[in-house]
């Protein structure tokens, strides 16, 4: 009776850790909720950003009938979207200013062949590419979408747009140089300084470090469309590879203690993307994601309790966006 009451608690003890890497991984997230539907009018939603207060949204989805990309607010527990772009040509990556009194993003709408622009994701089985839309230009704008300002201007790719954490400054990415590098400016547009200078190549998908002092983004430095990460000065002096793998990675975004970022990997088979945490200090990793689909495009809250991403595991397994609540994995703790 002793032997098969080991057997059987070494048996239990097996069944228990196995069932929490199958079915309970994601331990890091609770009270997942999904906050866009197709009913909202929405063949697809994604990229979300978390206001100042944590209150709203602001994100891109292609409206049901259309084909690019337009950006909506809404108040997560009101679930009600606005559109706060023009409606018309290709918009993408939205931004709430950290007073929470402005908002960017990036539309071609005054391109002046708009309805031929194009500017979605695609993936296959061995990349991933975003298409670079001409006349693609970074607004400004009331949080309504009210009092339309551009920043940029021309027929270059100017998106992926970010304000630094005291709203002073703003991060993007463009071809303006003939090459697909990063740049700084001043929040109204001026003082525009180019802070990587590769050729051949890209870097995109930045954001300020929560102290400002530095930027994380994705290149394809040694591998076409191979994405990995990396950390760059806002002055662009100095820089470093953050992750080194044969997969894509992409979407990276600070948790506010600045220390660690989520990121979004192919690691696991381009059928199957996945958010991994990061913590930059030590080196260690950690799988927040478990889902046989897709998840990616991670957000933290300002306050770092909530997180927002993109993910086919809705009903009918079309990109929508999901929040949930977060708590940091104790094995990224240390090094704080």
């Amino acid at each position: 009776m002793r032997k098969l009451s080991k057997y059987r608690l070494c048996l239990v003890g097996l069944i228990c850790i196995f069932s929490r890497f199958v079915f309970c991984d994601e331990t890091s997230l609770s009270n997942i909720r999904q906050l866009t539907f197709a009913k909202m009018g929405f063949e697809k939603a994604g990229e979300a950003y978390f206001s100042p207060d944590g209150n709203m949204i602001i994100f891109q989805a292609v409206p049901t009938g259309q084909i690019e990309f337009q950006i909506f607010t809404m108040n997560v527990n009101e679930s009600i979207p606005v559109m706060v772009s023009p409606g018309k040509g290709a918009c993408t990556c939205a931004y709430f200013r950290p007073d929470g009194k402005k908002i960017i993003f990036s539309s071609s709408y005054e391109s002046p062949d708009f309805d031929s622009n194009r500017n979605q994701p695609s993936s296959n089985n061995s990349k991933y590419t975003w298409d670079l839309t001409p006349y693609m230009n970074i607004y400004e704008a009331n949080p309504d979408g009210s009092d339309l300002i551009a920043l940029t201007s021309g027929p270059a790719y100017h998106a992926e747009c970010a304000y630094s954490s005291d709203g002073s400054q703003i991060v993007y990415a463009s071809n303006e140089d003939g090459s697909m590098n990063l740049y700084v400016m001043n929040a109204d547009g001026s003082n525009v300084r180019q802070i990587t200078h590769t050729r051949a190549c890209y870097n995109g998908g930045p954001f300020f470090a929560p102290d400002g002092k530095s930027i994380i983004f994705r290149a394809d430095r040694e591998r076409a469309h191979y994405l990995q990460l990396f950390l760059i000065t806002s002055d662009g002096s100095y820089e470093r590879q953050l992750t080194c793998n044969e997969a894509v990675n992409w979407a990276p975004y600070w948790h506010p203690d600045g220390k660690v970022i989520a990121y979004t990997t192919s690691i696991h088979g381009h059928h199957q993307y996945e958010i991994y945490l990061l913590n930059i200090m030590t080196g260690m990793e950690y799988r927040l994601t478990y889902n046989p689909s897709f998840d990616g495009l991670p957000v933290f809250s300002p306050d770092g309790q909530k997180i927002l991403w993109t993910s086919k595991r809705s009903d009918d397994y079309t990109s929508q966006i999901f929040i949930a609540d977060f708590t940091m994995p104790d094995e990224l703790k240390r090094g704080f």
